[in-house]
């Protein structure tokens, strides 16, 4: 005699069900993590981890007699992501002394002589003149200390040579140098330099004539396209 179950499971008209998957259980959304940096002084340099993203450190930070740059900003309720995203500033805000003076500091527009304090006009980058009718365009550059003609002579910050240059200057990747390639994109003389050893020290010395004749005729050639070009 079969067993009541197999006798059960026989009867037409039945099928076995499949065993029910066990839910899977949703995790609950870890908190945000807080700032923090393992600096054991007191985060004056741009080793410090919270520095690094832009960042002020935090409670659970260690360092001690903190100098986070980043602080100060968040003081005077600066978008500090936004500036971390400023190579310019990135490159040069460890280096000021007296952060707080600096941003209080005014600072001169040259198109109407009005005077602005960073603090109040850092972001976003390129700001406008505050004098009414006037329109123009300035971006602050911390490596020449001076709001710079955003819409004539933008602001060239190089983040391999991490500094500013002359808005018609462009990086050569194969000197890795910034050189003056004008408004039309000159090549770097590096490329038409001959190879070590295959000149004489006269060659030498007539082929760099040579060059710097062919610069000074490509920069006058520049400096009449940027009269048309204004």
């Amino acid at each position: 005699m079969a067993p009541k179950r197999a006798a059960v499971d026989s009867e037409p008209g039945t099928s076995a069900k499949a065993p029910a998957k066990p839910k899977a259980k949703r995790k609950k959304p870890s908190p945000p993590k807080a700032p923090k940096c393992g600096c054991r002084g007191d985060c004056g340099s741009s080793k410090c981890g919270c520095g690094k993203k832009g960042e002020a450190c935090g409670d659970a930070c260690k360092c001690t007699s903190c100098r986070n740059p980043f602080n100060i900003l968040k003081e005077y309720n600066i978008d500090c992501t936004a500036a971390a995203q400023d190579k310019c500033l990135m490159d040069n805000i460890y280096k000021i002394g007296d952060l707080r003076k600096y941003l209080e500091s005014n600072r001169e527009l040259n198109c109407c002589g009005q005077s602005v304090q960073l603090k109040d006009k850092m972001f976003p980058g390129v700001i406008t003149c505050p004098e009414e009718d006037c329109y123009g365009e300035w971006r602050y550059s911390w490596c020449w200390h001076e709001f710079v003609d955003e819409e004539n002579r933008p602001r060239n910050h190089c983040g391999t040579c991490r500094k500013c240059g002359d808005y018609r200057d462009a990086h050569c990747e194969k000197c890795n140098k910034c050189y003056f390639a004008g408004l039309s994109g000159f090549e770097c003389p590096c490329k038409d330099r001959p190879p070590k050893g295959s000149m004489n020290s006269l060659g030498l010395m007539l082929w760099a004539m040579q060059q710097f004749a062919g610069d000074d005729s490509d920069r006058l050639s520049d400096e009449s396209e940027d009269e048309g070009f204004f």
